[in-house]
Parts: structure tokens; C-alpha cells; sequence
């Protein structure tokens, strides 16, 4: 019986053994998982890219930065005035309605050509309904700017903006925002404005609508 015993102590002894053995080895197996994970992740993050600079900022903020014409631009820099209103190829895949088509309204920002008054240069912006069922006003934010170029390239640089809300659509006074920027001197600069408009209570797809580029006898001050 005292044989019996011992034999069962140590079954129950070999048996603990055995357990301990998984677990040491799966503690093992553990660590040697977390040590080749943290290599790869550590690699991961090191070959992860940079963000890309902002080749604008850099051009306005260029002490070197000059106010040129869109001819000048395009002639010394390779700058393309109208690059963002050039169409783009036909598709050749089934047409999809733009998302804003869904929701009954289809309805743009604009902008008229910058002018320069009282020394001082400015552009007129509103927004316009083209169909469907638009709410009756929206909020239309406009950015007069002006073309500069450094050794970075060229970029229009906004000079001021104007928010006009609640406006019913179409152009005239009470319906437009008109931002303005004093002359620094008479030189010709090319200048632009662009608009964003929100109608009211509803649905933005729209980011900026451009307006036409013009050159003017006012560099900005």
C-alpha cells in the first residue's frame, strides 16, 4: 500500500512537471513573439513617410517672394494660371450623378474680375442657383488673392476675405461679399478670387470655385 502511495506521488509529482514544462515553454514562446514583433513594428514605423510640405507656405512666406503678372509666372516659373479650370479627359466608365444632384439643388460660387478702385484692389463674389430645389439663401465666403512666386514656384496668396451671410443667389449689393487689399504701388500682379458658399441648413459637398485671374496696376501692401 506504502508502494501504492509513493507510485501515486509520483505520478502526481511527474504530472506537475509536465504542466510547469508547458507553461515555462509557453512563456518562452511568448517572449520570443513579442521580441521579433517589436523589431518589425519599430521598422514599420521608421520607413513610415514624412508629411508632405507645404510648398505654399513655404512660397509665401519666402523673404525672396515676389508679386508677379500670370504672364510672368508663366513664362520664368512654368506657372499654369488656369491649371485647376482645364477639363478633364472624357470618361470612358458609366456617369455617375455628383453627389449634391442627389439632394435637388445644384448651385455653384463665383466670382467677377478684381478691380482696383481708390487704390485699393478688390472682386465681387456671390453664389448662383443652376436647378433644383435650393434653399432660399447661404452663407458665401470670399478670398481676394494675389499671385506670388519664389524659388519654390507660385501660388496665389490670399490678401483678405469677406463673408457674406445669408445672401439670397445672384450678384449685386446685399448679395455679395467683397473683400479689399490697399496697393503697396502700381506694379502689375495677377489677381483672382475664389468663393465658398453654404447654403443654409443644408447639405456642402463644394470646396472653392475660382474665380477668373486678372492683372492689376496694385501689388499688395
Amino acid at each position: 500500500m506504502a508502494e501504492s502511495y509513493a507510485a501515486g506521488g509520483l505520478h502526481l509529482k511527474n504530472g506537475q512537471k509536465m504542466r510547469n514544462a508547458k507553461m515555462l515553454g509557453l512563456v518562452v514562446a511568448s517572449a520570443l513573439a513579442m521580441m521579433l514583433a517589436v523589431p518589425g513594428a519599430a521598422s514599420a514605423a521608421q520607413v513610415e513617410p514624412a508629411p508632405p510640405a507645404d510648398v505654399a507656405a513655404q512660397i509665401a512666406s519666402d523673404p525672396e517672394l515676389r508679386y508677379v503678372t500670370v504672364v510672368e509666372a508663366e513664362a520664368l516659373y512654368g506657372f499654369d494660371a488656369d491649371a485647376e479650370d482645364v477639363p478633364e479627359p472624357a470618361a470612358t466608365e458609366p456617369v455617375v450623378t455628383p453627389l449634391w444632384s442627389w439632394w435637388g439643388c445644384d448651385w455653384r460660387g463665383k466670382a467677377d474680375y478684381p478691380h482696383v478702385t481708390k487704390n485699393e484692389a478688390s472682386v465681387h463674389g456671390y453664389w448662383v442657383k443652376d436647378g433644383g430645389d435650393c434653399p432660399a439663401t447661404g452663407t458665401v465666403t470670399v478670398e481676394l488673392q494675389a499671385l506670388g512666386c519664389s524659388q519654390f514656384g507660385c501660388t496665389w496668396i490670399t490678401q483678405a476675405t469677406d463673408v457674406a451671410p445669408g445672401v439670397k443667389p445672384g450678384s449685386g449689393t446685399g448679395r455679395w461679399a467683397t473683400p479689399h487689399k490697399a496697393c503697396a504701388n502700381n506694379n502689375l500682379t495677377g489677381w483672382r478670387g475664389r468663393v465658398d458658399t453654404a447654403l443654409t441648413d443644408f447639405y456642402d459637398p463644394f470646396g472653392w470655385d475660382d474665380g477668373p485671374a486678372k492683372d492689376l496696376s496694385c501689388s499688395p501692401a
